[in-house]
């Protein structure tokens, strides 16, 4: 059983966060004992819980209650029912600011407070909106449409707040979400902050891209790490924390690649359905029939179903990653080889170059992201997938 998974004896500290028991015991001993640095950078892939410590360590540090904390036996930290805690679990609280990508505004002058006020209506309803979601769930992404980077007037409105004394006193705390956005004039402005920060100012940076960060910026913060969270994890959180049916979690657990954010949208489908449909395009490609594959990349060709694509492609990836695994240790692996279609599809692909079809799955993916039309990326995965996979070993196309 895995470190991660909580026992009855388990501290209930900084609640929403799921498992990463390590990084959260490193967290409340920083609070507990009053020693916080002025930047922590959470790194770790998607949905693994960086922005939800950054959001619990941040209410913690607001809490009017967190100096209890001291002692043999600590109280709850943050505590969750002063004044302090309601204005974070909305994050409404005056010392906690937010930043993550936004559009461009619609106007911009350089003046610190003109630019608080430079987003239209439509763009601040939109911020509004992901910052509900963010409150009610810390494992909702922050996205806005448009928004692909950090931009320099947010920063130059944060630099103006910092000149204002802080609401009540005490910690102020800023959450910078996808840290590795920041456009480079924004860049250089934040790393302006981080050289000469101010009195009890705490950043907390978040990103899954550390190499597209400034060195500066790494180099200037405490790093903490959060891993992929243990399949045994994810299924004993799903059953405690969403009542998720035990077959449905273990399920939804092996796809979510160690995302409890992939958990719950698993979860709240249908694994084994979402599974078979892998499979079956899997299987229709099998022949390399130019009219099937024509068929195929007609029906993943519009822009409308470049996410569902993507998600079949999750799939497609998990499932030759299970078919390399049977087919590297056939005994080694009892729990795939119970699956009698994984195991006949092992048997058929035996001796493949299974892990380059992995790579031209996870190429496709990037793709997507990339906005690289879907049709185009379906035409080439399709071929190449039955070259590497089923096509004879002397045959070409």
């Amino acid at each position: 059983m895995s470190d991660d998974i909580l026992t009855s004896d388990t501290p209930t500290d900084l609640p929403n966060l799921v498992g990463q028991q390590r990084q959260k015991e490193v967290v409340l001993r920083a609070v507990r004992t009053d020693r916080i640095p002025h930047a922590y950078l959470f790194l770790g892939p998607l949905g693994v819980g960086k922005e939800a410590a950054a959001l619990d360590l941040a209410r913690a540090l607001l809490c009017l209650s967190h100096h209890r904390g001291h002692g043999t036996t600590p109280a709850q930290v943050p505590c969750g029912d002063c004044p302090s805690c309601a204005q974070t679990n909305r994050l409404a609280h005056p010392n906690l600011k937010v930043l993550f990508p936004l559009p461009k505004p619609k106007k911009s002058s350089g003046d610190e407070q003109e630019d608080a006020e430079a987003w239209s209506d439509a763009q601040r309803k939109q911020i509004e909106e992901a910052l509900a979601a963010k409150a009610k769930d810390a494992y909702s992404p922050l996205n806005v449409q448009g928004g692909s980077e950090i931009l320099i007037e947010q920063i130059r409105v944060l630099r103006g707040e910092f000149r204002l004394t802080s609401f009540s006193g005490g910690w102020r705390v800023v959450v910078i979400s996808q840290a590795d956005r920041l456009r480079v004039q924004a860049a250089n402005a934040f790393l302006k902050l981080l050289e000469e920060p101010p009195d009890n100012v705490l950043f907390l940076l978040t990103s899954s891209r550390e190499s597209k960060l400034l060195q500066t910026i790494i180099s200037r913060c405490q790093i903490l790490r959060f891993p992929p969270l243990p399949e045994d994890v994810l299924t004993h959180e799903l059953i405690g924390r969403r009542n998720v049916a035990q077959q449905t979690a273990e399920a939804s657990a092996r796809l979510a690649g160690g995302s409890w954010s992939q958990a719950i949208r698993w979860a709240e489908a249908n694994p084994a359905a979402e599974m078979e449909k892998a499979v079956k395009l899997l299987r229709s490609l099998v022949k390399g029939d130019p009219g099937v594959l024509d068929g195929l990349v007609e029906e993943w060709s519009a822009p409308s179903k470049s996410e569902e694509f993507g998600n079949l492609l999750l799939l497609l990836g998990k499932w030759i990653r299970d078919v390399q695994r049977l087919d590297a240790n056939p005994s080694g692996h009892p729990e795939l080889a119970k699956d009698s279609a994984l195991a006949k599809f092992t048997k058929f692909t035996e001796g493949r170059d299974h892990a380059r079809a992995i790579e031209l799955i996870e190429e496709a993916r990037l793709d997507l992201e990339r906005n690289v039309q879907p049709g185009f990326v379906a035409h080439h995965l399709f071929v190449h997938l039955w070259r590497q996979l089923f096509a004879r070993q002397d045959s070409t196309v």
